[in-house]
């Protein structure tokens, strides 16, 4: 590819200082024309960019500095800090570029010891995919016991409920009360008819979730057979959703709704402004009956015809110790989508990314997810690859000397 990707040119006139790439290449490095000009297209959308080539044969001093150990890496240098790309990609760029470009430490949270989605697990359940993207966008990922440690750290820039299967003890649901109170910065991953003695933080976030599960029979033309699993292709203006263009599915969602405060008191403190983040399509309904033969929307007094709810978005400005900040919390009715099993599916990676980067305040990064070349490995079976090699061990050998035998008959009998 001879061209920069939209995200990796948006990063770029995010730099507001000088940057220097450093190429650390011998002369005889075969690939050096190649990253040179890499990093040119770099350049060429950032004059803010400094290219350097060192030979590191010559600059023992720096490889040291560095740590290099091999030919071809490039250390990126922003703002006091530095990041080095080992395996040199426009990918690889631009995650180091975002990295470089949080102005602090970025420490994610998730609460565990209920059975939630494990940010290190290799599970289809778990969530350690979306982890590894997290750190490779700068976030330092961590998992927390409240009943080991019975305190959420201070440095903490989100905390996550990551779909918990037990209840939380009370004392760890006042922790978390008090860090919500406290202008924390929350998500929370929910599942159908899971309350995990977690009702007491849904009514001071003024929320409630409707029972059953989200029903979209639009799924069904996608050639999904589960009409339990919602699809989303058109989303309400938001910031985390404003450049998402493809689709995103949510397998067995249950729906939020924002609750209307009785009294609305004038306490600050008290004004959460919710918005829709994610919303059902129209002929969607939350199915509060079996799945099973022919349902319909209203077949239960409980049910409620689409759009509905997935994702509430709450923020609300608050002043703590003389200081005015922005909290921000996002209520999800599903954590399937951002799991080792579903994260691959349309949209859902870049949807998980803008979340974590709006609820960390680093809006200027939403969407900015640097696409990956397309693949051109090719992918043989066994079964393939067995047939490829008879054939060109054995096959193709066996022919050209059958061929080369009749030729030396007929020149023969000439």
């Amino acid at each position: 590819r001879n061209s920069l990707s939209s995200e990796s040119v948006r990063l770029l006139l995010s730099l507001k200082e000088a940057t220097t790439f450093t190429l650390f290449a011998t002369p005889n490095n075969e690939n050096i024309a190649i990253l040179n000009s890499l990093l040119k297209r770099f350049q060429y959308h950032q004059p803010l960019i400094n290219i350097k080539i060192i030979n590191p044969d010559l600059s023992p001093d720096l490889l040291r500095e560095y740590d290099i150990r091999q030919d071809g890496v490039i250390i990126i240098e922003y703002q006091q800090k530095t990041e080095k790309v080992a395996a040199v990609s426009e990918h690889n760029i631009s995650n180091a570029l975002q990295r470089l470009l949080r102005q602090n430490e970025r420490w994610i949270v998730f609460l565990e010891g209920h059975g939630e989605r494990h940010p290190f697990g290799d599970a289809n359940h778990d969530i350690s995919t979306f982890s590894a993207k997290l750190a490779s966008k700068g976030f330092i990922v961590e998992s927390l016991n409240l009943t080991r440690t019975p305190e959420i750290p201070s440095n903490t820039s989100v905390l996550v409920i990551a779909s918990p299967q037990t209840d939380y003890l009370s004392g760890e649901v006042a922790l978390i009360q008090h860090y919500v109170k406290q202008g924390g910065h929350l998500l929370w991953l929910t599942e159908p008819s899971k309350d995990n003695n977690l009702s007491a933080l849904a009514e001071q976030l003024e929320i409630e979730f409707l029972p059953g599960v989200i029903v979209d029979p639009n799924s069904q033309l996608l050639g999904l057979n589960r009409v339990d699993y919602t699809i989303i292709n058109d989303y309400p203006p938001h910031p985390i959703t404003n450049r998402i263009t493809s689709l995103s599915i949510f397998p067995q969602a249950t729906a939020i709704a924002a609750q209307v405060a009785e009294n609305q008191a004038s306490d600050a403190n008290n004004k959460w402004q919710t918005e829709d983040i994610l919303l059902s399509q129209y002929q969607s309904w939350n199915e509060t009956g079996e799945l099973k033969e022919r349902i319909t929307v209203g077949d239960q007094s409980d049910e409620t015809q689409g759009p509905l709810s997935l994702a509430i978005g709450l923020q609300r400005d608050i002043e703590l110790e003389a200081k005015s900040i922005t909290q921000r919390l996002i209520v999800i009715g599903d954590g399937d989508f951002l799991s080792n099993q579903f994260l691959g599916n349309g949209a859902n990676a870049e949807l998980g990314l803008n979340i974590m980067n709006w609820l960390s305040h680093d809006d200027s990064l939403i969407s900015i997810q640097a696409k990956a070349a397309p693949d051109v490995d090719l992918e043989l079976s066994d079964t393939t690859k067995v047939i490829m090699a008879i054939g060109f061990l054995i096959a193709l050998p066996l022919l050209l000397l059958l061929i080369g035998l009749r030729i030396w008959v007929v020149r023969k009998n000439k």
